[in-house]
């Protein structure tokens, strides 16, 4: 794999995981500045550290890939024209929207329900920093679809079946969403944005797609939440 594809590895991990420790830093911050009470501190703390962590990697991601090459088997060929793209970015937002509730409706048939506990817990982080809007609507969107859709997807299917790149990407996908009980949830978004990026051999839709997915589960959060 490209050197640079390691490296753009290695940030997504370390912005993941740098919640760790920037959060308790942020916090510390905080609390001497502030009299608020400690679980404000935490999800204000989280919630600033995860923008800006994020806004650093999606910088170096950038630097990173700006000049680099369309090197794997998915990117080989024509681009899709950017009327097509735009195409397939909208009617993907509204099939993942459908594979989502598709999805759930499977979850619900064996007793698995409920919210999202990663969405509640965005949304909750947004409602009391808006600005995590944005991590969550465009950060984490660019990041994720550059890590696994264009890398470790992309990769895979260099050297593997297509469809079962897809789905070793996909699982990847959900499982770093730390919530099993809807990994089912994720894989099938996972394999829906790997069906758009090979289609199109542009990364930027499944980019749009997944913003506008997460932009729709901001907006419910916060209608939800603001009357909860």
């Amino acid at each position: 794999m490209n050197r640079r594809y390691w490296y753009v590895l290695l940030t997504y991990f370390v912005a993941y995981f740098s919640l760790l420790i920037g959060s308790p830093i942020v916090m510390g911050i905080l609390r001497a500045v502030t009299d608020l009470p400690s679980a404000q501190l935490m999800l204000y703390a989280s919630s600033y550290w995860s923008v800006f962590s994020n806004v650093i990697a999606v910088i170096i991601v950038w630097l990173l890939l700006r000049k680099q090459p369309r090197s794997t088997k998915i990117e080989q060929g024509q681009p899709a024209s950017v009327s097509v793209s735009v195409i397939y970015a909208v009617l993907g937002f509204v099939a993942l929207l459908i594979g989502q509730a598709i999805a759930i409706s499977i979850m619900s048939m064996f007793g698995v329900g409920g919210a999202s506990q990663n969405t509640e817990m965005l949304g909750e982080m947004a409602r009391a920093v808006p600005i995590v809007v944005v991590f969550t609507s465009v950060l984490a969107p660019i990041l994720e679809e550059i890590v696994f859709r264009k890398i470790i997807f992309g990769e895979l299917a260099s050297r593997l079946n297509i469809h079962v790149a897809a789905v070793i990407s996909s699982l990847f996908f959900g499982l770093m969403h730390m919530e099993l009980s809807y990994l089912l949830v994720y894989v099938v978004i996972g394999l829906m944005l790997c069906y758009m990026y090979t289609k199109t051999k542009r990364i930027a839709v499944p980019i749009a797609a997944h913003m506008l997915m997460n932009i729709i589960a901001m907006i419910i959060q916060f209608t939800m939440g603001g009357n909860a």
